[in-house]
């Protein structure tokens, strides 16, 4: 390998920078109020999507990932958390105008600040989008939305911190609550 594992920080580091305390905190805010919340994303975001449903589970949260079988419908009082580095998937603003339609409040986590489901959402959380392009004396960052997925899953992750602070959790509250299967 040329180049360090500290060099692959670099974009990460930059994108973690630029995130604002107050959306973070308006998104555990609208998490918190929430009777039943409902997570989706696409692709590789999806996954880390998938992820933080099963930390809300973990938190004894009623969470559902939007697409599965046994996902109830949205109703008032509910929330959908919509993952999406670029906002612009017409599925993901079919949801918005799904969960619109019933009363449901909606978080965007993403990576445009102006995105179509940006604008339609109730909270929004934005982790910058990585430059379209390296700049002069910086390594190439990864392709294809990769560091926004590093970013999302790291902050995502902090907000589960925070929540369980928040509700007065600990990791061994966690734990019992956690599928083994042993």
């Amino acid at each position: 390998m040329s180049r360090g594992l500290s060099d692959a920080l670099g974009p990460l580091e930059r994108v973690l920078s630029r995130v604002r305390r107050d959306e973070v905190e308006r998104f555990e805010k609208v998490l918190l109020g929430a009777r039943r919340v409902f997570v989706t994303g696409l692709g590789r975001t999806g996954l880390m999507a998938r992820g933080f449903a099963m930390r809300l589970m973990h938190l004894g949260r009623r969470v559902y990932h939007v697409g599965d079988v046994i996902t109830p419908a949205i109703r008032r009082g509910d929330l959908l958390v919509i993952c999406s580095r670029t906002g612009r998937s017409p599925v993901l603003l079919h949801y918005v105008s799904m969960a619109r339609r019933v009363g449901a409040r909606v978080a965007v986590v993403t990576g445009e600040r102006g995105s179509l489901v940006a604008k339609r959402s109730d909270a929004t959380l934005v982790l910058p989008s990585e430059a379209r392009r390296a700049r002069a004396g910086r390594a190439p960052e990864p392709p294809l939305g990769s560091v926004f997925e590093q970013a999302l899953l790291v902050v995502l992750d902090v907000v589960v911190v925070h929540l369980m602070d928040t509700l007065g959790l600990t990791a061994e509250d966690l734990r019992r609550i956690h599928t083994t299967f042993e």
